[in-house]
């Protein structure tokens, strides 16, 4: 069964790295394609592929190597994830681009216009599968579709679709729009700002190009713009290496699963080698025997192998039975479509490879054993060397499996729990809707029961931990007491209130809290910010000539924990702005309500005339931040309890075995004097020492492996010495329990009968 498990779990997450690999590498020339990258405003360590529409026009004409370059504005879950037709609404993919993107990735035009490719049309082109499921048999020239905006577009085209899987999938392509960002001073549409990054990049090089000395060159290309400090990553890898791309699990955690899978393989494949190494012992008269009576090395070899390989095939059927009663989680975590069979498939060719690897291993170990003479005189010292070893090798992965996954639980709870975030975010939630009906929600919100406190926000303040909090990016040129050598530094500005500050507990190092009667030139600062400006006593120091700090608060982590999203940033006051046109209105409610409150609310909001409103709930925003590490607990807990399981067979295993050969020496002990705690002592004395080798260096190697896991958080859980204790203490009672049963059971029979036989 633990074979069983492992093969499972290790075939499952090799078709789940397959399939995150192979995502863009069916264009022509894919290897050449590359996604263009920039550091993000205010950050240190975190980069994006968000970049002005311009910027693919101008790489393709500043770079020789550079033969095609596209924009591409994806509004996946954005403002494309629905359309309108004839009143019924429709869950579609859409995207905004340009001629250069069919160059680029090959999209053909099957009927119709290229009206859609001219920015700021109102025209749209469909895909052809996409077609057939939304207009039947219909010509779709000419029809009708409203976004999520409530702009109408024309059918104009039929188009190809992109192979699958991709990170640009789309059922429909609409030009770049002419939207005015109401917060740039400019008034420029948004496919001719530079000012304004919503697009992704995409460039595909020359095939001689030396990437080395390009990503050198563009790095230390200067635009006359913010977006300096370029760099590229391969088209082919974004799905795995961007940290922005949504997914229920990381791709690290994918391949820690596979190898989790693989060592409960391995561990019990080891067990099966000191159960088989054991047995041959006890079976050494009947191997002679075969001998005697003409059997060859070559026979010998075949029925041991016949043994080993029934084994392992009856694990396989079980681990394809088990792929079977588990592939629709699988399909709904990954994402993958797949059917049955094609996952039975793979799996089956994972498992030939992993059983033809295991069966030359069990032919070297053959090998080995038999150059020791193993089939004459068995070599008691031997054997028992080589169990050992093998049964190290278990407990270091047993005991590792387990003190990793303590930890991982640890250092979630304590992300949810410590109150070391600078904020709290316990029951409560906000909902987005239109300006004008701000204030008559609030009223329905404060006659329902479940509600302890309203906060109606103005301006641009948000849901704190929701997708972006309200936060924008800002440039500070002076500041008080600024180093001759630093020409400016990148701070996040974000809007507060107040009552904003007091329903998330702001938590206040120096200074003072923001009041009712500041101006909008008093502003409060994180820990970083003060850092970054090299201040150690900020309150009363002023920058960007008209801002003065107020008070210095606690860093805020918002965002999820994996994000280096140790920022500069300050908050500041904001009076409401005529070009909003949507209110946030955050609450608390009271403890396990939320369910009957969020009913209550949809109902009330259903007919707000604004396009986008939203539902947000504080907690389960936070939890969306942990997906992949709850994900991560769920299956390293199940591999972790059947490694254990695994282990506590091969202790039982072995110490049966070893008391089958050794009742001779437990008989002739009894007779000399020994007592029941003599014999225990000795045989614990065995198994306790491999213990503490084992333990020794697993939690050496855990805890290295735990500490760099734990650096990828920007808050971080200890390692107390409870953990390592209370691991020692059950593996210990393990065996105690084992050999106590087991040598008990050998030392009362009766020593005389057992020498007799």
């Amino acid at each position: 069964m633990g074979l069983a498990v492992g093969f499972t779990c290790f075939a499952l997450s090799m078709i789940w790295i397959r399939y995150e690999m192979s995502f863009d590498n069916f264009h022509k020339n894919a290897k050449h394609k590359y996604v263009i990258y920039k550091p993000r405003l205010g950050a240190s360590a975190e980069f994006i592929r968000a970049t002005p529409i311009p910027m693919a026009n101008y790489l393709k004409e500043a770079f020789p190597e550079i033969t095609n370059a596209a924009s591409i504005v994806n509004n996946h879950g954005f403002t494309g994830n629905k359309i309108t037709i004839e009143g019924i609404e429709f869950s579609v993919r859409i995207i905004e681009a340009d001629s250069s993107f069919l160059r680029m990735f090959d999209v053909k035009i099957l009927e119709g216009s290229k009206a859609f490719l001219i920015p700021g049309s109102n025209k749209i082109a469909v895909t052809m599968e996409k077609s057939r499921q939304l207009f039947g048999n219909e010509n779709p020239i000419g029809k009708t579709v409203v976004n999520n905006w409530g702009s109408v577009f024309t059918v104009c085209a039929v188009i190809t679709e992109m192979r699958k899987p991709s990170n640009y999938l789309y059922d429909f392509i609409t030009p770049f729009s002419d939207i005015v960002d109401p917060f740039d001073d400019y008034n420029i549409s948004s496919h001719q700002n530079w000012n304004f990054a919503n697009a992704n990049t995409i460039i595909e090089l020359s095939p001689r190009t030396n990437i080395k000395a390009f990503q050198k060159k563009l790095y230390e290309h200067v635009i006359n713009t913010a977006n300096n400090k370029m760099f590229i990553r391969p088209l082919t890898q974004m799905r795995y290496t961007d940290s922005f791309v949504e997914r229920d699990v990381k791709f690290q955690y994918v391949l820690i699963f596979a190898l989790s899978g693989l060592l409960v393989i391995l561990c019990a494949l080891f067990n099966y080698f000191i159960s088989f190494t054991s047995r041959l012992l006890i079976r050494q008269k009947e191997l002679a025997l075969h001998w005697v009576y003409g059997a060859s090395w070559r026979s010998q070899l075949m029925m041991l192998s016949v043994e080993f390989l029934l084994t392992v095939s009856f694990a396989a059927v079980a681990g394809l039975m088990l792929t079977q009663l588990f592939y629709k989680r699988f399909l709904a975590l990954s994402h993958i479509q797949m059917d049955l069979s094609g996952i039975i498939r793979e799996t089956f060719l994972y498992l030939s490879g992993i059983i033809l690897f295991s069966l030359l291993a069990f032919w070297m170990i053959l090998s080995i054993l038999r150059q020791q003479r193993l089939f004459q005189t068995i070599r008691l010292s031997y054997k028992k060397s080589l169990s050992k070893i093998l049964m190290v090798v278990q407990l270091i992965t047993s005991i590792g499996f387990a003190f990793c996954t303590i930890i991982i639980i640890k250092q979630i709870d304590f992300l949810r729990h410590s109150g070391e975030l600078g904020f709290s975010f316990k029951n409560q939630g906000s909902i987005v809707i239109s300006r004008n009906n701000g204030e008559i929600f609030e009223n329905y919100l404060k006659q329902m029961p479940e509600i302890t406190e309203i906060v109606n926000t103005e301006g641009r303040m948000r849901n704190l931990i929701s997708r972006n909090g309200g936060r924008t990016g800002y440039r500070i040129n002076s500041w008080d007491g600024k180093p001759a050598d630093v020409e400016y530094i990148s701070l996040e500005k974000m809007y507060v209130s107040p009552e904003y500050i007091d329903f998330y507990d702001f938590r206040l190092l120096k200074g003072s809290l923001l009041t009712k009667a500041d101006s909008e030139s008093l502003v409060l600062i994180n820990e970083s910010a003060a850092r970054a400006l090299g201040w150690y006593d900020p309150v009363g120091k002023q920058f960007d000539d008209k801002y003065t700090v107020k008070g210095v608060i606690k860093d805020i982590y918002n965002r999820a924990p994996t994000i280096q999203q140790l920022r500069p940033a300050f908050y500041t006051k904001e009076t409401a702005r005529g070009s909003i046109i949507a209110t946030s209105i955050l609450f608390k409610y009271n403890e396990g309500a939320w369910k009957s409150l969020k009913k209550k609310i949809e109902q009330l909001i259903k007919d707000d005339e604004y396009n986008n409103k939203i539902i947000y709930n504080s907690e389960e925003e936070y939890n969306t931040f942990l997906k992949s590490e709850n994900a991560l607990i769920r299956l390293l807990s199940f591999v972790s309890f059947i490694c254990v399981l695994i282990c506590i067979s091969g202790f039982v295993s072995l110490i049966l075995l070893s008391c089958e050969e050794r009742r001779k020496e437990i008989a002739i002990r009894k007779i000399n004097g020994a007592t029941v705690g003599d014999i225990l002592t000795i045989f614990a004395k065995e198994y306790f020492f491999l213990l503490f080798v084992g333990a020794a260096i697993a939690f050496t190697a855990g805890y290295f492996i735990m500490q760099r896991w734990l650096e990828n958080y920007v808050i971080q859980t200890n390692i107390p010495a409870w953990i390592y204790l209370s691991i020692i203490f059950v593996f210990a009672l393990v065996i105690v329990f084992c050999v106590g049963w087991q040598v008990y059971k050998s030392s009362v029979e009766n020593p005389a009968e057992v020498i007799k036989k």
